[in-house]
């Protein structure tokens, strides 16, 4: 079924994910803070969305990269769902520049494809077990 062919796929867009997501953190990086926040103290929301884009839209698809891709589907979608999460507050009109909001969106997109692929894999691969042990008469 479709099912065998998503392993690849969900490293492709783990790996796009986590490049993306590189990319947009050295573009936040080498932004000036963000001017226009009363209430905050505007270097220190742009060290966390940083350090947050970082944990979740990097090390946490890379680390999946190096995981058996047809085991722990859900843990797998939740950290693919919070690497966009993470990209998608980066994308804020007080942080964002042009080229960080293109790379943003790409992960975005890339991250939240790869959650849903990861729950239609788990999900489909309990209804082929179904149907393997059904018996022929």
């Amino acid at each position: 079924m479709l099912t065998h062919d998503l392993s690849p796929a969900l490293r492709i867009l783990g790996l796009a994910a986590a490049a993306c997501s590189g990319l947009s953190t050295v573009i936040l990086g080498l932004n000036s803070p963000p001017v226009g926040l009363s209430k905050l103290n505007p270097s220190i929301v742009l060290n966390s969305v940083m350090i947050g884009v970082l944990i979740l839209g990097v090390l946490g698809p890379i680390a999946l990269h190096f995981m058996n891709p047809d085991r722990l589907l859900v843990l797998r979608a939740g950290i693919f769902a919070s690497a966009g999460f993470a990209n998608s507050v980066a994308l804020s009109p007080h942080l964002a520049v042009p080229i960080q909001e293109t790379t943003g969106l790409v992960a975005v997109v890339c991250a939240l494809t790869a959650a849903v692929l990861s729950l239609y894999k788990y999900m489909a691969r309990g209804a082929d077990s179904a149907q393997e042990s059904l018996p022929n008469t």
